[in-house]
Parts: C-alpha cells; structure tokens; sequence
C-alpha cells in the first residue's frame, strides 16, 4: 500500500542539512505514510523533506483504486531491466525540461492514444516504429554518403 510512495521517495540522495519541517509539525497522517523516514528526518534537506511531504499527500488524497493502481505500476517498474529504467528516467528528466505548453501536448496526446481501441493503438505502434526505422536508415545512407565524398 504506502510501498510503492516509500519506495520511490527512498531514490532521494540523503545529506545531512538544517531541517526545514520539524517531524513534529507533521500531520498524523503525513506521519504514517512517512514513518520510514522518521529516523532521519532532521538529517533530510528541506528540499528533500518537502518532496517527501508532498508525496505523502498525494498518497493521502488518493482514491483506493488509484493507490492499487500505482502499486501495479510501481512492481512493473521493478521487473524492468536497469538499463530501461535507466532510459525511462532519461526521458522523464527530458519531459520536465520542455515548456508546460509542450508537455500537456504529450500528455494530450498520450490521453488519446490511450482511449483508442488495443488493435489501434498496436497499429500506430507498428506504424511508428516503421516509420523510425525507416529515418534511421535514411540518416544512415546520408551519413554513408558523406564519407564517400
């Protein structure tokens, strides 16, 4: 249940910095999702402590559907090789480097890809690795060009 916050919240680098929240001012609630952390709570940056509060509120507000839901997602995380999740957090850090306008495109777009039908969505899929591998042949055959001048 709170594993999946706990576990992806663990992923922050700990350094010993001045405590901006003190445990105490915690809510009760805030508290028990984040009891993992108690211990070196003071040791936490407030950076650190503030990224930590907000999740523990997200997972506070969240429906029980929607918590099942991240902890399927976060164990599928988990099986994934290193080296996708590694390319994973590469374009994540490449998302939140876009414009805010840019980013609701994607997410725009990802909402309708996923109302489409499974057989759509395995066709565009296709459709776009065709057409990937096709560029990457092209840039090829220039680049091959180039050398031959």
């Amino acid at each position: 249940m709170i594993r999946f916050i706990l576990c992806a919240l663990l992923a922050l680098a700990y350094g010993p910095q001045v405590s901006a929240i003190s445990w105490n001012e915690l809510a009760k609630e805030e508290q028990a999702v984040l009891k993992q952390f108690s211990g070196q709570w003071s040791q936490l940056s407030s950076e650190q402590q503030e990224k930590l509060q907000l999740g523990a509120n997200r997972w506070i507000n969240m429906s029980s559907e929607q918590r099942d839901s991240l902890v399927k997602k976060f164990d599928q995380w988990q099986q994934l090789p290193p080296q996708q999740q590694a390319k994973l957090n590469r374009n994540f850090e490449q998302f939140k480097k876009m414009p805010a306008r840019q980013q609701q495109q994607l997410r725009n777009t990802h909402k309708r890809f996923k109302q489409l039908s499974r057989d759509k969505q395995r066709k565009l899929m296709e459709k776009f690795k065709k057409s990937k591998q096709q560029r990457q042949q092209k840039q090829n055959r220039n680049q091959s060009r180039r050398r031959n001048r």
